[in-house]
Order: C-alpha cells, then sequence, then structure tokens
C-alpha cells in the first residue's frame, strides 16, 4: 500500500540519460507500483525491466495517460504541458501530474492537486529523495481547510462540487468560513486552522454568520445561506426486503423517498443487505450495481442473531422464517444495535436503516 493515499499505481516518465538515474531513485524510493518509461534512445543503459517508447512522448502520453493513478515526468515542465494538454480534463477525473527536472532538483505538482494526489505526493518525494516539493495550491500554501482534501481523507461523497471554487476563495482569503461535522464522524484534527478563521461549530444553524461553510454529515440539513460543501461520509447500512418480481425503479424510487423522508442523504448509503432468500432478485440486484454497491445476504441463522428488532413480523416469521428482513439486515450490515429509520413498508418492499458504528 502507498503512502499517498490512494495512490497505488505510478508511472515515471524519462527522455534523457541524466533522468534515468532519478528514475531510478524513485523506482527505489516509492512506496508503490512504479513503472518506468525510457525513450529506446537509452534501451542499452536503462534496466530490462523498464518499459521503452520510440522517442516521442506524445504518442506515450495518449497511450499510458488512464493507465496510472497519477505521472511523474522527468523532463521540462513545458514539454509536458505540451504532451498531456489535449488529455487534461478535471480535477475530479485527472490523475495527479508532478514534473521534475532532470537533476531531481525539485518536484512540481502540475495538476490534480489534491483529489488526484499530486501535492501528497510531491511532499512523499521531498521526504524520500530530498527534492524540494513545489506546490501553489491556495489552500496548501496558505496552510488552511481544503474541503476536497477533507473529502478524500474520510472517504465523503460530494453532492455538488460546484461551491468548491467558492468556498475554497473564501479559505484562500481569510474570511470566516464555518465548518459542521455530525458528531461520531472521525476526522482528522481541524483544531490547526482556527487561526486561519476556520470555526468548527457545534450546531449547523450557526454556519449562517459564516461567508462559507463545509457540512460534513449524513443528514439533510438546512440551507446555511452561504456558499456550502455538502459532504456525506459513507455510514448508512440500506436494509430492504421485497417482494418477488419488485423492478429496480420501485425499489430506487420508494428507497429515494423514504431517505429523504427520514432526513437522510442517499449518498451516504454505503451497503446494502438482505436475506439471503433474496440474492438472486434481479431488481435487487440492479439496484445495487446502480449504487456500485455488493448486495449482502445473510442467512436464517445470522438474521435470528441480530440485535433485537422493533418491529418483528408474525407473517414474515412464519412464511420465510425470520422475524424480518429490512431491520435485522440494517443492524447487521452496520454492526449497530439501533435503527436510524425503523422498518418502512413502501408498496412490494420495506426499508430499514442503520448508521455504521465505526464511522
Amino acid at each position: 500500500m502507498s503512502l499517498v493515499s490512494g495512490l497505488d499505481d505510478l508511472a515515471v516518465i524519462t527522455l534523457t540519460r541524466q533522468g534515468i538515474e532519478v528514475a531510478r531513485r524513485l523506482e527505489a524510493e516509492l512506496p508503490a507500483r512504479v513503472t518506468v518509461y525510457i525513450s529506446d534512445k537509452y534501451d542499452a543503459e536503462a534496466p530490462a525491466r523498464w518499459e521503452r517508447f520510440p522517442r516521442r512522448i506524445y504518442p506515450l502520453v495518449d497511450r499510458i495517460w488512464g493507465r496510472h493513478e497519477a505521472h511523474i515526468f522527468v523532463m521540462a515542465a513545458g514539454i509536458v504541458v505540451r504532451a498531456i494538454a489535449a488529455h487534461v480534463q478535471s480535477k475530479l477525473h485527472d490523475p495527479g501530474v508532478v514534473v521534475m527536472d532532470i537533476t531531481g532538483r525539485f518536484a512540481v505538482a502540475l495538476c490534480a492537486g489534491h483529489l488526484g494526489g499530486a501535492n501528497e505526493l510531491c511532499r512523499l518525494i521531498e521526504e524520500r529523495t530530498g527534492a524540494t516539493a513545489v506546490i501553489t495550491t491556495g489552500t496548501d500554501v496558505n496552510q488552511t481547510l481544503a474541503p476536497d482534501v477533507l473529502a478524500k481523507q474520510v472517504g465523503a461523497a460530494v453532492e455538488d462540487w460546484e461551491p468548491l471554487k467558492l468556498v475554497s476563495g473564501a479559505l484562500v482569503d481569510g474570511l470566516p468560513v464555518g465548518v459542521y461535522i455530525e458528531p461520531g464522524v472521525r476526522t482528522p484534527d481541524l483544531g490547526a486552522y482556527a487561526r486561519k478563521k476556520v470555526s468548527v461549530v457545534a450546531d449547523p444553524a450557526e454556519l449562517s454568520s459564516y461567508r462559507a461553510a463545509v457540512v460534513l454529515s449524513h443528514r439533510l440539513l438546512p440551507d446555511p445561506g452561504v456558499p456550502t460543501m455538502w459532504l456525506r461520509p459513507r455510514n448508512l447500512a440500506l436494509g430492504i426486503g421485497c417482494n418477488r418480481g419488485t423492478s429496480e425503479r420501485e425499489i430506487a424510487e420508494e428507497v429515494s423517498a423514504a431517505l429523504r423522508e427520514a432526513g437522510l442523504c442517499e449518498a451516504s448509503v454505503c451497503r446494502l443487505a438482505t436475506f439471503e432468500a433474496k440474492k438472486d432478485e434481479p431488481g435487487l440486484l440492479a439496484y445495487a450495481r446502480s449504487l456500485g454497491l455488493e448486495l449482502i445476504c445473510y442467512d436464517a441463522a445470522a438474521i435470528k442473531a441480530a440485535p433485537p428488532i422493533p418491529n418483528p413480523s408474525a407473517v414474515v416469521e412464519k412464511y420465510v422464517g425470520v422475524p424480518g428482513v429490512a431491520e435485522p439486515a440494517a443492524l447487521l450490515a452496520a454492526g449497530a444495535r439501533t435503527l436510524l429509520l425503523e422498518k418502512q413498508k413502501r408498496g412490494n418492499l420495506t426499508v430499514a436503516v442503520a448508521r455504521l458504528e465505526e464511522a
């Protein structure tokens, strides 16, 4: 596992003889899978395990851009800018790009500094090789909170990226920014940002008095009325029971409505669970795929061993042999003893929600 969050597959590309030595150091020092690409001009001087390319870098970048999580180019920044220009699209999707000079003196985070990991990779290169990390991201150089980095650190979903510009602008400009963190959600210590006018508030209602806000919560809270980044921790387990043949559409619509009415955000759902008798239910499997989640299926023994549920059903017990499906499945998937949302019967399905104990 790499020390750089989420970056386990790195590319190092060099065009020169001096760059070969820098590439050797990076390959030896970085705790990740490193693929080195070297111009075939230096075939005889480079290790056999390195990949050769026919001198021109543009076709190489065309070929490997989507292959690696980050790219370290050991060459002039101008070459790199021209080579990647056709591929750079968005900070949300681009791989991290770092440029190093051929002597290994500097490591420059060129793009995708936060979500792509380029800034963190530069710091690691500095730590491991002695190169000077050059980072120009405003929140980093001002040593203040970066909402996108916070989301990445805690594995939170982001509802809308558009406010990031305004919220980050307020942070860089040193304007008062309020942060609300749902109790029980683990985060890095944000106390160091207090001197940068970042305040962690106890009540989300206080956020309206700030120039911008960051909210980390699974709850649907009132809009503070200022530019706000809504970060959704992945900490809700959804238990579902359904009749045979229930469609994906009905499941999706009814689950969304149930969560919304309960004041819970669907983006925080990270586990989906049911009884083993439903493991091959097409609509339920399709719904799980739409969320990008595995459908967790518990057998009768597990369901019966779950914490006591508030709404056992004699009918369910009679026909499937367990006291319930949605409630015990949610509790088991969350590792919890209490429910955020007790069983609701909605059309052809039942829905219950529990919050993960460890998140």
